[in-house]
């Protein structure tokens, strides 16, 4: 007995110095005076060209977030590898030449990128979106089309053949993967906006089933998705300028939340149990607010009668919810289900109709999953107040200084009035404050947001893009539209845990795990995360990793994964080391520590 317990021992030392070897290097404590963030665009020579898109993901495969941005033009197209650089910090090395994507993306530069596994090999592919707008009076059609780019494991980019994605030619606007059916193959539904611009109607949504080796088929009208041509409709199609999925009444189906532009209902479409979905968004109120008036102030319709001889008429109820660009999907409160805080873009001359952006709290199973809209949660401040825009194109949550409580962060466009990154900090009680001034940020006019642990130092990074389109002359002057990356120097205060999970593939989880829920109980506090694999407007996504903030919980009482497998497998571990990144696998009762040379 006494040489068997030597020895255990002597294995249980070695897994210990294996462990300690693996975990991220420590970061330096954070300064007192130092803002949260500190922006690395310069050094890692993002400053060099325009960048309006923007990715986190990982296409080689070597544990590290690479960098993907595309600006409007042709050559703004760059995929950058996160490699080490000098004196341990990371560097930016141009990859896209040999990654073949702008040979891809041809003569017209694409609307988005959207990455994830579709044919479960371990490496992220690519679904490169075109707009394509060909109905408009003097258009032509120059051929091209959606495509499915498949990975080769090294960051290297190849055209799938027929893969199902090149049939349409739609304008489209929005992308997210997702497993509808839990079947272990990735699906991707799509939104489409209007027909013809300035018209009201538009391209239905449309949502395609995976299939084997990354390609896919329309089941759009099968599953009872399909929207009608009439505009003005509960079930009109719509312009929808971001699609999000969530889980929002905890049964382990992933929905469909669809953010509509030109004032019109939200919609969410509930997934039963992957062979059908109906609308319930006037159901849980997630379609707009309570006013319906469609009320302008006297002072729009005065402009409009000087302007264009007659008052502007108030809009129908239809016409008087919000143009939403974005639903950030999280468990704010802590309480076990999703949440959402809707992105608009709102103007002041549009009246108290016109939808703000909004935290809308998930009221639970007690309640019917209805949310709840929570107007003094996060208050913004306008310079003036009889005139002002909310451009919010973006949002995202992060528990940016680890301490247990989500904050949330927004991406507003470039309306000359000063639209810019700002960082709402959650508090004890519930509420926000804005704490943008010690953030370091003072970006205005952004472009997309991607969040994600760049240097794998615990805490969450911030990339985001920008735009100067709206902006006056003087304010453009000098500058480039480039992408930044804000490395966190807040959260290393407190204990963190990143999990990344790994799916069996086909008959049991997607390879990438999207529309997987993990729970983390530590220091009396239960937090819940989801994959998710697209979010919001033009290919919005962050990685597929789930971050926890521990704050000073030195122990995890237990880490809980529910899997998106037809069975919806749960697996709970315990003994999982703080302040560390792990990868547990569909089926291990194994945690692995991973390490990042």
């Amino acid at each position: 007995m006494k040489s068997l317990a030597g020895a255990l021992s002597g294995v249980v030392v070695v897994l210990l110095i294996l462990a300690c070897r693996a975990l991220p290097q420590e970061p330096a404590p954070q300064k007192a005076d130092e803002p949260f963030f500190v922006d690395l665009s310069a050094k890692l020579g993002l400053d060099k060209f325009a960048a309006k898109r923007v990715s986190f993901t990982d296409v080689d495969g070597d544990g590290w977030l690479d960098v993907f941005v595309l600006g409007n033009k042709a050559g703004e197209l760059k995929l950058l590898l996160n490699k080490a650089g000098e004196e341990g910090l990371r560097s930016l090395t141009d990859f896209t030449a040999r990654s073949l994507l702008a040979d891809a993306a041809g003569k017209r530069m694409p609307n988005f990128l959207l990455f994830g596994d579709v044919d479960n090999d371990g490496d992220m592919d690519a679904f490169l979106s075109r707009y394509n707008d060909f109905e408009k009076p003097g258009a032509s059609d120059d051929g091209l089309r959606c495509e499915i780019l498949l990975n080769n494991g090294k960051g290297i980019f190849k055209k799938l053949d027929g893969s199902g994605m090149e049939k349409r030619s739609e304008t489209i606007c929005a992308g997210a993967f997702l497993d509808y059916d839990n079947d272990g193959l990735l699906d991707l539904f799509t939104g489409n906006w209007y027909r013809i611009y300035g018209q009201l109607e538009c391209y239905p949504e449309r949502l395609y089933r995976g299939k084997d080796g990354g390609k896919f088929e329309e089941v759009t009208e099968k599953l009872g998705l399909m929207t009608v041509a009439e505009p003005g409709k509960r079930d009109s199609s719509r312009p929808t300028y971001g699609i999000t999925h969530l889980d929002y009444n905890n049964d382990g189906w992933q929905d469909l939340l669809v953010c509509a532009y030109g004032r019109q209902w939200n919609m969410l479409w509930e997934n039963r149990g992957g062979a059908k979905f109906v609308e319930v968004g006037e159901k849980t109120h997630i379609d707009g607010d309570e006013d319906e008036s469609g009320k302008y102030p006297q002072k729009t319709k005065d402009f409009f009668k000087k302007r264009y001889g007659s008052e502007r008429e108030d809009e129908k109820p239809f016409r008087s919810n919000g143009n939403t660009f974005d639903a950030a999907c999280a468990d704010f409160d802590n309480d076990g289900d999703i949440d959402v805080f809707i992105a608009e873009i709102c103007h002041s001359w549009a009246g108290s109709s016109s939808d703000r952006s909004m935290l809308c709290k998930n009221l639970g199973k007690a309640k019917s999953f209805v949310f709840k809209r929570m107007p003094e949660a996060i208050k913004r401040r306008h310079k003036n107040p009889e005139s002002w825009n909310e451009g919010d194109l973006h949002a995202g949550w992060l528990d940016f200084d680890n301490d247990g409580r989500l904050d949330l962060l927004v991406a507003s466009s470039d309306y000359p009035d000063g639209q810019y990154l700002k960082l709402y900090q959650q508090k004890g009680d519930g509420t926000f404050a804005d704490v943008t001034d010690k953030c370091g940020f003072d970006w205005e006019g952004c472009g997309g947001l991607s969040l994600g642990d760049f240097d794998r130092d615990g805490d969450v990074d911030i990339l985001v893009g920008r735009s100067f389109a709206r902006l006056p002359k003087e304010k453009r002057e000098g500058k480039t539209a480039h992408a930044a990356l804000f490395e966190n120097k807040a959260g290393n205060r407190n204990n963190y845990l990143c999990i990344l999970l790994e799916g069996s593939g086909k008959d049991g989880s997607n390879r990438s795990a999207i529309g997987a829920r993990v729970t983390v109980k530590a220091g009396g506090i239960t937090q819940v995360r989801e994959l998710r694999g697209g979010a919001g407007h033009c290919g919005h996504q962050n990685p597929p990793e789930a971050y926890f903030g521990l704050g000073k919980a030195e122990k995890i009482d237990f880490v809980e994964v529910r899997w998106p497998n037809k069975k919806l497998t749960v697996q709970k571990f315990k003994d999982v080391p703080v302040n560390s990144y792990v990868r547990i696998k569909e089926g291990s009762d194994k945690v692995e520590v991973l390490k990042f040379k």
